[in-house]
């Protein structure tokens, strides 16, 4: 039931449909473009398409994604829902039906912005679709960008859900969550620059590990533990600091 409730306030948000129908407009200017991209960045088209396209459009999609997240919160905060789910002890299962909700409705978000840049290349440059197609056919390298694609879409909502979780304000969480997405590698660097001893434990930190995984994300990923298991291991750490930092705030109440 409130996993039903979740996918409805997605779906009931007009400003995603018109955030779509951008998307795929600029993948429209990218195909027509890939040329002239390809020449500029001294690239060839696929590697533009995998290592420029979609990561263009899974950053905007991850942007709209965090909006919508946060913007359920403040409508359960504004209506009072949220009183009722702490009232019946539902925070965990809202939690984990919003995030299952935002998953799936931003994988699909993703697919048909993806299939847009698809099918305008089938018209315009067949060669290039074939190359594609033949890419995204292989198991092994389909599955496992599958899998890491979900995956950093759940990183993305777990760090929402902590962002929301310390601060219970949704114009901070959304701050808080900008600044770890643009400046986590920073910090990162800033650290290592300081601490010696710091700089290998901090490579697969929650502060690196999404622009690592982020830039895995391409055709030549495979299924390997070195490349799935550091982003697994720190969504599990950020689940139990979630659990830890709800276990304080009831204490201190």
């Amino acid at each position: 039931m409130m996993f039903i409730l979740e996918f409805g306030k997605l779906f009931r948000r007009k400003f995603n449909y018109l955030f779509a129908i951008i998307l795929i407009l600029l993948n429209l200017v990218f195909a027509y473009k890939l040329s002239t991209f390809a020449t500029f960045f001294d690239m060839s088209e696929i590697n533009i398409i995998f290592n420029i396209v979609f990561k263009i459009d899974l950053i905007l999609i991850l942007f709209i994604m965090g909006i919508n997240y946060i913007l359920s919160y403040r409508e359960d905060y504004i209506s009072k829902v949220n009183v009722l789910i702490e009232v019946r002890k539902k925070k965990s299962i809202r939690d984990f039906s919003a995030i299952l909700a935002s998953l799936i409705y931003f994988l699909i978000y993703y697919v048909i912005i993806v299939t847009s840049l698809l099918a305008t290349l089938f018209v315009r440059k067949n060669s290039l679709f074939t190359e594609l197609k033949s890419i995204m056919m292989n198991a092994s390298t389909a599955g496992a960008y599958a899998t890491m694609l979900i995956l950093l879409l759940l990183f993305a909502n777990i760090i929402f859900l902590l962002s929301l979780t310390l601060f219970n304000n949704t114009n901070l969480a959304i701050s808080v969550s900008l600044l770890f997405f643009l400046g986590g590698e920073v910090i990162a660097n800033m650290i290592k620059a300081r601490v010696n001893f710091a700089s290998e434990r901090i490579d697969n930190s929650v502060l690196t590990i999404f622009t690592k995984s982020f830039n895995n994300l391409n055709q030549y990923i495979t299924f390997n533990l070195a490349t799935f298991l550091p982003v697994v291991l720190n969504i599990i750490g950020l689940v139990i600091v979630i659990y830890i930092v709800r276990f304080i705030k009831k204490i201190f109440g």
